[in-house]
């Protein structure tokens, strides 16, 4: 198993809309870890989720998700700077 280097980010959540559908958008603070920068990540909520349910949702994820890590292989990092 090859080395592998992880990132640590805090993040927070939000409510949006992405083709009509309802999304929990994930946003990463101080924009730290490389491998996210110009991504935009989110959760698509079931049908019929009201949009107050999914600011609870964003809600609980607030109060009890700190942050994101991102594990990446060393090797693979090297193969694509080749």
């Amino acid at each position: 198993m090859g080395t592998r280097k992880v990132e640590r980010a805090g993040v927070g959540f939000t409510v949006g809309r992405q083709s009509g559908t309802t999304v929990v958008e994930v946003h990463t603070h101080h924009n730290v870890i490389s491998t996210l920068r110009g991504l935009q990540i989110g959760f698509e909520l079931l049908n019929g989720i009201t949009p107050e349910q999914a600011k609870k949702i964003a809600d609980i994820l607030n109060e009890n998700v700190i942050g994101v890590l991102v594990s990446t292989s060393l090797e693979g990092q090297a193969a694509a700077g080749r």
